[in-house]
């Protein structure tokens, strides 16, 4: 994936009229992070609840989403209604943040990212193919 990109950052074809292409592959990208990141935290080990715990305890200080994060006062997070307990069921790591994590890794990405390669392929085509060289 990140081949990929750098290739396609080198010849130019994040250039109009493929900019759109560009913002959905930036968007794959992100979800193949995703991906791996909630595939790591499936066996379930002391070093998934670290990244657990790590991971959520960085959605936290988001901007807007999270209680720690700038802005949150404007929104009302509290550290119960937050993003780190959507993400964690709760205010404790256990069986519900493994559950979600599971739901995210197998069902919502994979769709979510397989929508995006449909949106990316299509404008690949439509928008004449892939560019050559500079």
């Amino acid at each position: 994936v990140w081949l990929h990109m750098f290739r396609v950052f080198l010849t130019g074809s994040y250039k109009p009229p493929r900019e759109f292409n560009w913002v959905i592959g930036v968007l794959l990208v992100t979800f193949t992070l995703l991906l791996s990141f909630t595939g790591y935290l499936l066996p379930w080990d002391q070093l998934a609840m670290w990244a657990v715990t790590v991971g959520t305890n960085m959605a936290r200080a988001t901007p807007f989403l999270g209680n720690e994060g700038p802005f949150a006062e404007y929104v009302g997070a509290t550290p119960r209604y937050d993003v780190r307990a959507l993400l964690i069921g709760g205010s404790v790591v256990g069986p519900p943040a493994l559950l979600r994590f599971y739901v995210l890794h197998c069902i919502f990405i994979p769709l979510v990212a397989g929508a995006l390669m449909i949106v990316h392929f299509w404008r690949i085509r439509k928008d004449g193919g892939i560019s050559g060289p500079l």
